[in-house]
């Protein structure tokens, strides 16, 4: 604790006291003629202004815990100072100028009190300003270094479990040669007119497709009854 700090704690504490002296004797003077006892009257005093102090301290030591403030402290802190105001005011004589100063006293203890019993607030932390210190220059920061990768894709599992569709082969479409050779093979006697007609081709068709142009094959038109061979 410093000069400072202790010169402050006994300007307060005096001021205090003065206040509480003039307190105590026009509470001890009201209480007297009301027609208290001269012990009562000696005491009552302290027993208004004492309240006053021993609600302040619990306020105190609620806040210093992190508690709220107990109710009977906060009755009691108001209930102390309209008594001691009470007291002081109806001690002086019935005018305005001397109501105001039997009331200095009560007040000057209540705010001594409170200076002696709190204590003022941390000032908040001052940082120094970047722009005063020279720093040195970083690197712009690039946030895909820091994104974390990918895993591999799973699609889906109505996607998996489809099968890919196979087209079927088409089938070959046979061609004018093969139909001429599958007709010549059915019928080894027939002619050329019944030839083409099981393959379902022209005569001329029939004749430029048989298997070979010296197989020879029945006339159209029979001689005799018997077929003339001819080549085709």
């Amino acid at each position: 604790m410093n000069l400072s700090t202790v010169t402050s704690r006994a300007a307060a504490a005096l001021v205090a006291a003065v206040a509480g002296f003039a307190s105590y004797q026009h509470i001890y003077d009201v209480a007297s003629t009301a027609g208290e006892h001269v012990s009562v009257a000696a005491v009552l005093p302290l027993a208004i202004d004492g309240l006053i102090l021993v609600a302040t301290l619990a306020m105190l030591d609620d806040k210093r815990h992190q508690r709220r403030p107990r109710l009977s402290a906060r009755v009691a802190l108001v209930f102390g100072i309209l008594a001691t105001l009470a007291a002081n005011v109806a001690s002086a004589n019935p005018n305005v100028t001397a109501r105001l100063v039997a009331a200095v006293p009560a007040v000057s203890f209540l705010l001594a009190v409170e200076v002696l019993a709190r204590t003022g607030k941390p000032l908040p932390v001052v940082t120094p300003l970047a722009g005063l210190v020279d720093q040195p220059e970083t690197p712009p920061v690039d946030p895909r270094d820091y994104a974390e990768p990918i895993g591999p894709v799973t699609p889906p599992p109505a996607l998996t479990a489809a099968k890919p569709r196979t087209s079927r082969p088409r089938p070959r479409s046979t061609t004018s040669a093969e139909k001429v050779a599958r007709a010549a093979a059915k019928l080894p006697a027939g002619t050329l007119a019944q030839i083409a007609a099981k393959a379902g081709v022209s005569e001329s068709t029939a004749r430029r497709h048989l298997p070979s142009p010296t197989t020879p094959v029945a006339a159209a038109t029979p001689i005799n009854g018997t077929p003339v061979e001819v080549s085709a």
